[in-house]
C-alpha cells in the first residue's frame, strides 16, 4: 500500500503522536521512549479488554501475615499499586504489575461500635499517597515510600476523628487531589461530608440521599451486609452517588445545589455504579445499564443484562468499557461502550486460585486502563492484567 510523503513526515511527529495519546488515552506523560509507542502500547492494551487477552497475578500477601480470617471489603487502583481495605482496619499495598506485597497500614484507634465498625469504607490513592476511611468514620493519611517492601505493619497518621454516635456509619469515602466525600448513613439531613485534603477541615455537612436507609447503615457495623450507598469522584470534581432510589449529582465545590437528583421505577443496583474520567454508570434491577456523561447527563452507551446475571453484581469501568462480574456464575464480562448500544466483547470464568476449585463469589471489583482486580470473602483477590506484556 503507498502512503503518501506528507503522512509519512507527519506520522514521524513525536507532537503528533503526543496529542493523539492524551485526547484518546488521557495520558499526559510517557513511560515509553517515544509517544508513538506510548500510543501503541494502550491501543494495543485496549484491544486486549475485547479480547480478553490477559494474565493472572496473584498478589503475594506477606509471609508472617496472619490475612487468612479477613475479609476484604474495598480496593483501589493507581498506576502502579493496588490498594486492599480489610474488615481489620488495614490497608494493604501491593505492586501492580508482580502482585509483591509491599506494605500494611494499619488504623489503631477509636472504640469499637461493633465488629465491623473499623472496616474500610473507602480509599482515595496517588503514586505517592493515601488516604482511607473506616465505617466509624475515622479517616487516615500514609504515604507510599516506593516499591521495595517494608517490614512490619506502619501506622496510618489519623487526619480525621470520626463520630458514628452523631454522624451516622461512613457507608462509602472517595475523592481527589483537592477534596475528600464521605457518604454517611445513620442521621437524617446529613448524607454527605466534606473535607479539603490540604487543610483537613470539614467544608461541607448535608444531604438527604441516604436518609430512608439509617438503620440499614447502622446494620453495617454488625453485619457483613451490602453498602445501603456509593459515592464516586470525577476528575473536575463533579459527585455522583446513589442508593437503591435515588441517584444525585452534584459539585464538591457548591454541594448544596444538586446538578441531577432522578429516581428509577425499578431501583438502582448499588455496587453498579461507578465512575471513569467524566462519564459513569449505573444498572438498574431491570438490568438495564446506561453509561452518561456525568455534565449533562447526556446518554453515552446502553446495555442489558440478563436476569440471571446479576446475582451479586458488581460493576467498574475504564475508559473505553464497562466490566460487569456475576458472582452468581463467576462470570466477568467486557461491554464495549463506544457505540450506543454497548456490545459484548468477550466473557471470561474468573475460578478460584485459576483453576477449577469453583467460582470467585466476589464483593468488591475495580478497573483501571490495564488491570481489573475482584476480591472475595475468603480474603483471596484476583488480579487480572490485559496490559501488553
Amino acid at each position: 500500500m503507498q502512503v503518501c510523503s506528507t503522512w509519512r513526515e507527519v506520522s514521524r511527529s513525536d507532537l503528533l503522536w503526543q496529542r493523539l495519546t492524551r485526547r484518546i488515552w488521557r495520558r499526559t506523560y510517557r513511560l515509553r521512549d517515544t509517544w508513538q509507542l506510548e500510543y501503541i502500547y494502550w491501543h494495543r492494551t485496549a484491544r486486549n479488554f475485547t479480547t480478553g487477552r490477559h494474565a493472572l497475578v496473584v498478589p503475594q500477601y506477606d509471609p508472617g501475615d496472619h490475612h487468612q480470617a479477613l475479609i476484604c471489603r474495598c480496593l483501589t487502583l493507581s498506576d502502579t499499586h493496588l490498594a486492599c481495605g480489610f474488615v481489620d482496619g488495614t490497608v494493604r499495598l501491593f505492586n501492580l504489575n508482580t502482585g509483591a506485597h509491599i506494605t500494611t497500614f494499619w488504623s489503631n484507634h477509636g472504640h469499637l461500635f461493633g465488629p465491623f465498625s473499623q472496616s474500610i469504607s473507602g480509599i482515595v490513592i496517588t503514586n505517592s499517597s493515601l488516604a482511607f476511611a473506616r465505617l466509624d468514620g475515622d479517616i487516615y493519611m500514609s504515604l507510599i515510600n516506593g516499591p521495595r517492601p517494608i517490614p512490619g505493619p506502619i501506622p496510618a497518621r489519623r487526619a480525621i476523628i470520626g463520630d458514628v454516635v452523631n454522624n451516622g456509619v461512613l457507608v462509602e469515602f472517595a475523592g481527589c487531589n483537592r477534596f475528600w466525600i464521605g457518604l454517611f448513613a445513620g442521621h437524617a439531613g446529613g448524607a454527605f461530608q466534606i473535607w479539603d485534603t490540604q487543610t483537613e477541615q470539614r467544608v461541607f455537612v448535608g444531604g438527604s440521599l441516604t436518609d430512608p436507609e439509617s438503620v440499614q447503615g447502622w446494620h453495617m457495623l454488625t453485619e457483613l451486609v451490602e453498602p445501603v450507598g456509593r459515592v464516586r469522584v470525577t476528575e473536575r470534581e463533579f459527585v455522583v452517588a446513589c442508593t437503591t432510589s435515588r441517584l444525585v449529582c452534584f459539585n464538591l465545590r457548591n454541594p448544596e445545589i444538586l446538578l441531577r437528583d432522578v429516581g428509577s421505577t425499578t431501583g438502582f443496583m448499588v455496587s453498579s455504579l461507578d465512575i471513569s474520567h467524566e462519564v459513569f454508570v449505573v444498572v438498574e434491577r431491570n438490568g438495564v445499564g446506561t453509561v452518561r456523561r456525568v455534565g449533562n447527563f447526556e446518554r453515552v452507551s446502553r446495555f442489558r443484562l440478563r436476569g440471571s446475571w446479576l446475582r451479586g453484581l458488581l460493576v467498574c469501568m475504564n475508559l473505553g468499557y464497562v466490566i460487569t462480574y456475576s458472582s452468581g456464575s463467576g462470570l466477568l464480562r467486557v461491554w464495549d461502550i463506544h457505540e450506543p448500544t454497548a456490545r459484548l466483547c468477550i466473557t471470561i470464568a474468573v475460578r478460584d486460585d485459576g483453576g477449577e476449585q469453583g467460582h470467585v463469589h466476589g464483593n468488591s471489583m475495580v478497573a483501571n486502563q490495564t488491570h481489573v482486580a475482584i476480591s472475595s470473602n475468603d480474603s483471596s483477590i484476583h488480579l487480572l492484567d490485559f496490559s501488553v506484556q
